[in-house]
This record gives structure tokens, sequence and C-alpha cells, in this order.
């Protein structure tokens, strides 16, 4: 069944031209291809199920959901499933920021707890443990009055969050791109390994969502959790990459394992750098703040 694109008329048979306003067939079809074509690009195909259905799978099923990602995800998708998860990674490192501030005198007695054991244990005399926790004990009691007066740049920090992931991302798919470009023979996709490097990094955020929770009952526990979430994600991106590439097992394990090294590393920096940028600013500020 055809219709006019001119004047929307109904066309049956194998009639050359439009009975109401005379339009040639071959003219319609034409004319209906590039409405269609101008429809697909107008209008995104944005499948917020298909979405929240992926975040699930990639969460429970790393592998599986990831080559099923790496199979159906269009570009749409992955653009915003890309989005989704430097706003999470933003979220979480204000989330971060907001536990170490409430906890601030927690982790200050554990910090000067640990620092006089090491001192007294060098020395050898338990008198310095006592000596430095009789000084910095009535120090630390007194945090808790300036926690009112920090004022922490939380726009910035969830902007630079965004933009570490996105850093991130960044560095490890350019360094697997050439990894593989250099060293294997294999043709592929450049899209195809982006999104295997998307999809392959979500545990890290997953794990990283429960480090934090459990960093209110243990320090330990948490950083326990990162480095899991770390090391799932180097097995899951390595598995996809074999499987989906077809390249040679060690080979791919050597790429995976260096490019991920190199990214974490520059993402350590990119953090280490902002907070040593940052932190003066805010203690000025705070000081400030609680002179007045």
């Amino acid at each position: 069944m055809t219709y006019c694109s001119n004047c929307g008329c109904k066309i049956e048979g194998g009639k050359l031209f439009c009975p109401n306003c005379g339009t040639k067939i071959n003219q319609i079809s034409s004319l209906n291809q590039k409405k269609e074509k101008s429809k697909k690009f107008s209008e995104p195909n944005f499948n917020y199920g298909e979405i929240i259905n992926t975040l699930k799978t990639a969460s429970l099923s790393p592998v599986s959901g990831g080559k099923d990602f790496i199979a159906t995800a269009h570009q749409n998708h992955v653009i915003i499933i890309t989005i989704i998860l430097a706003f999470l990674q933003g979220q979480l490192w204000i989330w971060r920021v907001n536990q170490i501030v409430d906890n601030l005198q927690t982790i200050s007695i554990k910090i000067a707890s640990s620092f006089s054991s090491v001192i007294a244990e060098i020395f050898g005399q338990s008198s310095y443990h006592d000596m430095i926790s009789g000084d910095l004990y009535p120090s630390i009691k007194n945090i808790t009055q300036f926690k009112s007066f920090i004022n922490m740049p939380y726009g910035k920090i969830f902007i630079v969050g965004c933009a570490i992931y996105l850093l991130g991302i960044f560095v490890l798919f350019i360094l697997i791109y050439l990894g593989i470009s250099m060293l294997s023979k294999t043709k592929f996709a450049p899209f195809t390994l982006f999104k295997a490097v998307i999809i392959a990094t979500f545990p890290i955020l997953s794990c990283e969502i429960i480090s934090i929770l459990f960093s209110y009952f243990s320090i330990y526990l948490g950083i326990f959790f990162i480095i899991l979430g770390i090391l799932i994600s180097i097995i899951t991106l390595n598995i996809l990459i074999k499987e989906n590439f077809k390249i040679n097992e060690n080979l791919c394990v050597l790429i995976v394992s260096i490019s991920f090294l190199i990214a974490l590393v520059t993402v350590f920096i990119s953090t280490l750098s902002f907070i040593t940028s940052n932190l003066p600013e805010v203690i000025g500020t705070t000081i400030n703040l609680y002179n007045k």
C-alpha cells in the first residue's frame, strides 16, 4: 500500500501516477524514503528500559551482560550509558568526600594512633606512644568544631569526578586500540572496542558503591571492594576482547593488563593532583570562617 507524499491520497494497484494530484510513483517512493531517513536521524531510538536492563545485567553478570551489550547496543545507547556512568562517578566522588568529612574525627584518631604506634615501634619506647597520643588527641577532638565551617566545592568535585572517569576510559581505549593494532593482525571496529571498554568498567563503579557503604564500618573492607571491582573489570575486559576480536590469549592478557595499569595510574595521578591543588584552598577558607 502506497500513499502520496504530496497530498496523502491512497494509491492502489500498479498505477504510475497519483489519481488525486498526478505525482509520479517513483517520486513518491523517493520522497517517502527521504522522509523515513529524516525521521530516523531526528528521533533517536532511546529505550530506557533497555538501558536499565543493561546496567543491571552488567552488575550481576559482567561477562554475559557485556557480550549482549557489544552485540546489540547502538550508538545512541552507548552514548547514554557513557553519560550515565560518568554522572554516577561524579556522584560517587561527592559521596566519598561527604563520608570523609563526616568521619573526620574518627579517621584522624586512627591515623594518629597508627602513627604513634609506628614511632613507638621504631624507637622501642612506649612513652613515645603516650606522649604523641597525649598531644594529638585533644586537638583531634576539636575537629568536630571545624566541620560546620568546611566549605567543599561540590560542583567542582562532581565535574572533576566525571572528567577523570572519562579520561580513564579514553586512556584505556586508546592503549588497547594501539596494542591490538600494533601487536595483532586482527581487524576490528574501534566502536566495538569502545563498547567493550565502557561496559567492562561498570563493575568498578558497582564495587565502589559497595566500598563506600562498607567503609562506614571498616576502611579495609572498603579498600577490598575497590580492588575486587578492578580485578573483575580486568578479567571481564580480557574475556570480551579475546572472544570478540579473536586475539591470542597471552597477547590479550598482556595488552589489557598493561593498559589497565597505565589507565589506573593516570586516574590516580589526576585525582592526587586535584586534591593537592584544592585542599589548601579548602583548609584556608575553613580557618578564615572559623576565626570570624
